[in-house]
């Protein structure tokens, strides 16, 4: 939701009337670009964003940019809980994503078809001679005519090629993919966020979209109301300046293109666009214009890497820059989720990460779905049971698979034992961290406790271990998950 802002002005006199005057001011904080994985895209993709609590409760813009290929359609969740649909919003196309979502895991959930028995070869025509009689019996059988079984003779035919689909619309799909990603479009999203926050932009897509050459860039504005001077009661409302004038356009940039790589592209020139949010021109560089692309190649997919896996076709993606269709190859696809069974949550509060399949460079391996760290409870830290003691708090730590609450301690001011060898084995799963044990003193025993290391598990991909400072005496090591996305200046 969008709001006007009316700010007010208290000034001391007539003398300092136009001291104050001043119209909301915009402050740039983060002007960035994220650059999106090529491929299939769902989500969700989270940027943080400032906290209206950490800036006085001031209101921001943001400005969100998706340059792109292939024509997705995502949606946009503003820290105030507010969406906006960001793409293209083509009937057709985004049908073709669902039919394609739907179809695949149809496809996925179908029985394997039954191997019919192998037909047995053709036998022989030609009549089996008489053995005689048994050599040990004195019976005698008579043989009058000979007797000719016939078998069908098989009608001469030939190959064929079919083509077939493995869901239904998927060879149409094909054709609308090759032809969406060869060209490049650009979608902006303005919004202002003036109510309570979660802290992040979150990007996802309700459809599973395709992305190519994806960059996502946004621009958040702090906007500053004018400051308020209390001396005397002359109450005088702050109107905003009038808006600057747009500058006139620059003339047009020398470009200089290395030749295209494909004699049927065409050059598209660059040209100067107008951002609002900065309030300047900026300059688009030119590209090579995509002229048809070529066939499809047939390509040797060999047997799946794990049941239920399917095959995703290779295409033709178009460079602007070199003027030349580069060949994406195919690949095979994850199979579908396995449904894990979440049973209780370890605390109030905890978060259900999902399972997800990846690649060790041979086969899938699932990693199954599994309970987050709760949030730290809050407790009352008691009075130091003596001098040089340190209050550590209270934290989850993971034992055999669940989360159980560790409760806050005192430090003992005494050295504790040295650290006992730990075996930490093969780590459970891929981007696991290992936090070795250590000593805690247990104020109920007086006596050190030693605390056994444990795995830490990333709650999801791109997500990095940033360690903490240790606990005095180097004794604990703590740290948190942090989403990291590439980020080009």
């Amino acid at each position: 939701m969008q709001r006007a802002v009316t700010p007010r002005t208290v000034l001391p006199a007539l003398a300092l009337l136009l001291a104050g005057c001043a119209g909301v001011q915009r402050v740039p904080l983060r002007n960035e670009v994220v650059r999106m994985r090529d491929g299939r895209f769902i989500g969700p993709l989270e940027i943080p964003v400032p906290r209206r609590a950490d800036h006085q409760g001031h209101d921001f813009e943001f400005h969100v940019t998706l340059r792109t290929r292939c024509t997705p359609k995502l949606v946009l969740a503003f820290p105030d809980g507010e969406t906006q649909t960001l793409g293209d919003s083509d009937g057709r196309w985004q049908a073709l994503l669902e039919a394609r979502a739907t179809g695949e895991r149809a496809a996925a959930a179908a029985p394997a078809p039954v191997a019919l028995p192998a037909q047995p070869p053709p036998v022989s025509e030609e009549p089996l001679p008489y053995p005689g009689p048994s050599s040990g019996t004195s019976a005698s059988i008579a043989v009058d005519a000979e007797v000719v079984v016939p078998f069908p003779q098989q009608p001469a035919g030939h190959w064929e090629t079919v083509t077939t689909e493995t869901w239904s619309g998927q060879l149409a799909f094909e054709k609308e993919r090759a032809h969406r990603c060869s060209r490049v479009a650009e979608y902006r999203a303005t919004y202002l966020n003036a109510f309570d926050e979660t802290g992040m932009i979150t990007v996802w897509a309700e459809v599973p979209q395709e992305l190519f050459e994806a960059e996502l860039s946004y621009e958040i504005v702090e906007l500053v109301p004018p400051k308020v001077v209390v001396e005397q009661q002359v109450v005088v409302e702050a109107r905003p300046p009038p808006p600057r004038a747009r500058p006139p356009q620059p003339s047009p940039r020398t470009e200089r293109p290395a030749p295209a790589g494909d004699a049927r592209a065409t050059w598209v020139p660059g040209q100067w666009v107008w951002s609002e949010g900065k309030g300047e021109w900026v300059w688009h560089a030119g590209s090579w214009r995509a002229p048809a692309a070529p066939a499809l190649r047939v390509e040797v997919t060999g047997a799946p890497p794990n049941p239920g896996c399917t095959w995703a076709s290779g295409y033709w993606i178009w460079e602007g820059t070199s003027g030349s269709w580069s060949w994406q190859k195919g690949y095979w696809k994850a199979p579908p989720p396995i449904e894990d069974v979440r049973g209780e949550p370890p605390g109030p509060g905890a978060p259900w990460q999902l399972g997800s399949w990846s690649w060790n460079g041979v086969r899938f391996v699932w990693a199954p779905g599994r309970w987050g760290k709760p949030p730290v409870l809050v407790e009352a830290v008691p009075a130091a049971p003596f001098s040089g003691a340190q209050w550590v708090r209270g934290d989850w730590i993971l034992v055999n698979g669940r989360w159980v609450w560790s409760p806050g301690f005192y430090e003992s001011a005494q050295r504790p034992p040295p650290p006992q060898a730990e075996t930490p084995g093969v780590a459970p799963g891929p981007g696991a961290v290992w936090l070795q044990g250590y000593w805690r003193w247990e104020i109920t025993l007086s006596q050190f406790v030693w605390i056994s290391g444990h795995w830490e598990l990333p709650p999801g991909e791109n997500y990095v271990w940033i360690p903490e400072p240790q606990g005095a005496g180097g004794l604990i090591i703590r740290g948190h998950w942090e989403l990291r996305a590439r980020v080009v200046p």
